[in-house]
């Protein structure tokens, strides 16, 4: 037994799995995710045909060697090499305007939606009150909501809420 109880190699098991991240690839079905075809070299041990010179005797009239004749023919046997193999697979990455993040491929925009959130590359959107590329502009007086894009309807110097468009009165008015 361990130091604490666990077995040293069941411990040693655990520290290593414990280092190796848990990085799952993205899902091509999923919104905003690209492939494309990516090649890859492989080593292979491949077979070809080795040629090699043979001896051979054959009979004859040469009575200095007996009548028996030496021959050459080039033969060949199978043999093996390492060789290197280009193969293809389909790499699935986020879609330009988009990055990884958590699994999933979510859009980027470059400068931060201050008061807001990315919602498609280079697009925030705005909280209500808020308006600009970035979400960092008040509404101005006479404009309400996301973007400030609705216009107030308050009459009478009555000051519009930048957030739900509600009037105001000012002292005096109801």
């Amino acid at each position: 037994m361990g130091v604490i109880g666990v077995p040293p190699l069941t411990l040693l098991c655990l520290i290593m799995f414990s280092f190796i991240p848990l990085v799952r690839p993205l899902n091509p079905d999923d919104p905003n995710v690209c492939s494309h075809w990516e090649s890859y070299a492989v080593t292979v041990q491949e077979s070809y045909a080795h040629p090699f010179d043979q001896i051979y005797y054959t009979r004859c009239t040469d009575i200095l060697n007996w009548f028996k004749c030496t021959r050459h023919r080039i033969s060949y046997k199978t043999a093996y090499r390492r060789g290197v193999r280009t193969m293809y697979r389909r790499r699935s990455q986020c879609c330009p305007g988009f990055f990884e993040s958590a699994d999933l491929c979510v859009p980027l925009c470059s400068e931060e939606c201050v008061h807001g959130r990315c919602v498609s590359p280079e697009t925030c959107q705005c909280e209500p009150g808020w308006g600009g590329l970035d979400c960092s502009s008040g509404c101005e007086s006479d404009f309400w909501g996301p973007h400030c894009s609705n216009r107030c309807q308050c009459r009478n110097g009555a000051k519009c809420n930048p957030i739900t468009g509600a009037c105001v009165c000012t002292d005096g008015f109801q």
